[in-house]
């Protein structure tokens, strides 16, 4: 196995699994490679889709799988600039990391010690899809009042509220700020902010991205990144249950 891609897409990829796992298994085939992981506490989950199409090299001979340690991926790309090509390829149960001059291999570890997660099929007819960045304002808004923001959506507008005892802050777009919008009545449901915030600060490519949801119900945000966007994944998020 060889794949090159840019070092910008690869840290990007590493960030958003990051934000769930420190330990996940790649699943390798000649169309591409896709990853699921599910964070300890079953809260939160990632899956993301990368399709041969979306490097600049992919030699890949059958399927295969790699369980590999996020955190010392990390350290790898430390050495790496955002407008580097890398080249990975596994040898004898290692990864190895050609960076311009700059060779590197870390090992990879067991493939039974890290399992693959089934992603729940969940679905709603409510969604909307906005702006990257108005998302982000939106959650960074409410980071200081408290750890649980509530998504609203009607058929007008979408909506973000953050509030404590002393403190609210709440995000309000109409419909003619967003790219598109589907709910026949309302809908509402409470996350927690924490995981949304490191999510979103992740995907650095992403333009917009779309959040479907319902009545005390998991999220799903859907989103396209990579150079090109043809790198897709879905963040799902379980709802915080109102005391």
């Amino acid at each position: 196995m060889r794949i090159t891609l840019p070092v910008k897409n690869l840290k990007e990829i590493t960030d958003l699994l990051n934000t769930v796992v420190t330990e996940v298994k790649l699943q390798v085939s000649p169309d591409g490679i896709s990853v699921k992981a599910v964070d300890p506490a079953h809260v939160a989950m990632i899956s993301l889709e990368l399709p041969k199409q979306s490097f600049t090299e992919f030699s890949v001979e059958g399927e295969d799988e790699m369980a590999v340690d996020v955190e010392r991926l990390k350290s790898v790309l430390k050495v790496a600039k955002d407008q580097d090509d890398i080249s990975v390829s596994k040898e004898n149960g290692k990864l190895s990391f050609e960076i311009g001059t700059i060779n590197k291999k870390i090992n990879l570890l067991d493939n039974s010690s890290v399992t693959t997660p089934k992603i729940p099929h969940i679905s709603s007819d409510s969604f909307v899809v906005l702006m990257k960045t108005d998302a982000e304002r939106g959650l960074k808004a409410a980071e200081d009042v408290s750890d649980a923001i509530r998504f609203t959506l009607s058929a007008d507008d979408f909506s973000a509220r953050s509030f404590s005892d002393t403190e609210e802050s709440e995000m309000r777009l109409p419909k003619d700020m967003l790219k598109e919008i589907s709910c026949k009545g309302t809908v509402k449901s409470l996350y927690p902010l924490e995981y949304l915030l490191r999510f979103m600060r992740s995907l650095a490519s992403a333009e917009e991205i779309k959040i479907s949801f319902k009545d005390d119900y998991p999220m799903i945000i859907d989103f396209k990144f990579g150079r090109q966007g043809d790198m897709t994944g879905s963040f799902l998020l379980a709802p915080r249950m109102e005391q």
